[in-house]
């Protein structure tokens, strides 16, 4: 709890903009209510704002960021590009809850778009906006206004630049990719400053082990940290990648092209996660027992499989093949 004095309430009310004919608008926009304290005398060399909402959109997420002061209506030009705080109604992973305690990390000076700024001199503040999955709508765009006390703020480092991919296929920081339950997942990651990057499993729905994300499950969502320490020319990273747990492609391994009459084969008699595997066939030039198919005269033998779905984690898997009987 914050105390009384220390207390800085937002309220933003944003007034619906004017629709096209046959288009409903809302009269007034959703909006949300911030406290957080200290927002004055802040330490220039590094400090942090402890606040939290007491209200919340529930039409997305929202991001903060250290920005300069917007001109007019038009978003910040420059903002802290190494620290950036996602906050969301249920928690997703990565972000930060919104019903819980909301710490943001500031600084005198800020390093955004290749450009620096001093915000010991330049009016500097915390912008809140929604989140990417409502990046166009402005209607809860706010900027809160902090200052520095007297002091040299720390030296800007450049940030560093994180490229991570996944299979090959780069990933974008706070955009969710899909990931198949135990699908193969190498990740290859490089940080323009040559540092090392640790990696972290962000939730229990994912491992990360020795370059490779796995899926434990195959629904719901997880995600994925990375970091660098920074040294004296760069700036420590963090952020993460979430990703949206699909379920597993189930495979039954390989079955055989023909078979000479009166040979038998044993078949798969699990698929690749452990579902027992199913086999029929209505063909006279074969037949199936269990998992042993016999060859009982020349023609085709037409094969039928079947592995059953698990909910929240695989497929079904099923269909049939055609077997030269010889």
């Amino acid at each position: 709890m914050f105390t009384a004095h220390k207390k800085a309430l937002i309220a933003l009310t944003v007034i619906a903009l004017v629709a096209p004919i046959g288009i409903a608008t809302p009269a007034q926009a959703e909006t949300f209510a911030f406290a957080s304290a200290p927002l004055t005398n802040l330490n220039p060399a590094g400090d942090t704002i402890n606040g939290g909402f007491t209200k919340f959109p529930t039409k997305a997420g929202m991001y903060i960021q250290q920005c300069i002061a917007p001109v007019g209506a038009a978003r910040p030009v420059t903002c802290d590009d190494v620290n950036q705080l996602w906050v969301t109604g249920t928690g997703e992973p990565g972000s930060s809850i919104s019903t819980g305690a909301i710490k943001i990390k500031i600084s005198g000076s800020i390093t955004g778009k290749g450009v620096t700024v001093d915000c010991t001199t330049t009016q500097c503040g915390l912008f809140f906006r929604l989140d990417r999955t409502a990046g166009t709508d402005t209607s809860e765009d706010k900027f809160l206004p902090i200052t520095f006390r007297a002091g040299a703020p720390a030296p800007t480092l450049p940030a560093d630049e994180i490229t991570v991919t996944l299979n090959g296929t780069a990933l974008v920081r706070n955009v969710p990719s899909n990931l198949a339950y135990r699908a193969v997942a190498k990740i290859v990651a490089t940080a323009k400053s040559g540092l090392p990057i640790t990696f972290t499993s962000l939730t229990p729905e994912c491992s990360y082990a020795d370059g490779t994300l796995t899926a434990l499950k195959g629904a719901g969502q997880c995600a994925l940290g990375y970091a660098t320490a920074g040294n004296e020319t760069t700036a420590a990273a963090t952020g993460n990648f979430p990703f949206i747990l699909t379920p597993g492609a189930q495979k039954i391994g390989a079955l055989p092209k023909s078979l000479k009459v009166g040979s038998s084969k044993s078949l798969p008699k699990l698929s690749n996660f452990g579902e027992v595997v199913m086999y029929m066939t209505s063909s006279k030039s074969c037949s199936i027992k269990a998992n042993v198919l016999k060859a009982s005269k020349p023609g085709t033998c037409v094969l039928g499989y079947r592995a059953e779905a698990k909910a929240g984690m695989w497929q079904m898997s099923h269909g049939s093949v055609k077997i030269a009987i010889k």
